[in-house]
């Protein structure tokens, strides 16, 4: 129960430091204005508007999101070392392994909140121009909160192990790797050269594969999914997060901060 306590505390701390970052509000800001492009974009638009507002409305969403969990988490845990405020938070009788929890779910819950916020007023927009309830949008905007999530751990694993520009760099690659690996496996080069299959089987296994979680493009093409999609992707979110935040922890627990 003490643990449980340092972990909230922790994220309650790390909650509201965030939330006074210029970055957090520059990154909403800027999925703001890109909904705003959005709204005014789909009045020029012939056919189906709300199909625009809402595929635009939820890259909007996905951008900002991932953007917060790239620029704000490469500094989540190194940044607490480099200016040595990790030094007192673990000389009192907290666990490293709560530090690192209460850091992350400080940042998760900002995530949550942008991507709240950032989804009321798509669904506004999608619904103001004539859209129509679908439960999949629902679901892809909850992907997206695991997605931003997946991207947060991976930045924050790499800011312990290298730079914070590299680690930046990486995770971009990473993440946009993860989207497209499936596409790359279904190509007729990769199907004729076995090893480079392989390879790209392996990188699912091994690396995020994002595009695992991704129903982005079946609400682009408003097409149905199943019970089964739903629970792979929800089972590979939580096994995936769980192993990086036990890297992390680990790496962590075995740095010198002496």
């Amino acid at each position: 129960m003490k643990e449980l306590k340092n972990i909230k505390t922790i994220a309650s701390y790390t909650f509201q430091e965030v939330l006074k970052s210029k970055v957090l509000y520059n990154i909403m800001f800027l999925g703001i204005g890109l909904l705003i492009v959005t709204y005014v974009a789909q009045q020029f638009t012939y056919g189906a508007p709300s199909r625009v507002a809402l595929d635009f409305g939820v890259g909007a969403l996905s951008l900002s999101s991932v953007g917060i969990a790239i620029f704000m988490g490469v500094g989540l845990l190194s940044r607490e070392i480099e200016n040595r405020t990790v030094y007192m938070i673990v000389s009192r009788p907290v666990k490293r392994s709560s530090f690192v929890l209460g850091r992350i779910l400080g940042l998760n819950m900002i995530l949550v909140l942008n991507i709240l916020i950032l989804s009321i007023l798509t669904l506004l927009v999608y619904f103001l121009t004539g859209g129509s309830m679908n439960p999949l949008i629902f679901w892809t905007i909850f992907f997206i909160v695991l997605e931003s999530t997946l991207v947060l751990l991976v930045v924050s694993l790499l800011s312990l192990l290298t730079s914070s520009t590299l680690s930046v760099i990486v995770s971009i690659v990473l993440f946009f790797a993860g989207h497209g690996i499936s596409e790359a496996k279904m190509t007729v080069f990769a199907q004729n050269r076995p090893i480079l299959g392989w390879v790209l089987e392996l990188y699912q296994y091994v690396l995020p594969a994002f595009g695992k979680i991704n129903t982005r493009d079946l609400l682009t093409y408003n097409q149905s999914v199943d019970s089964g999609f739903l629970f792979s992707a929800l089972s590979y979110s939580v096994i995936y997060s769980a192993f990086l935040i036990f890297l992390t922890i680990t790496i962590f627990e075995k740095k010198n901060l002496d």
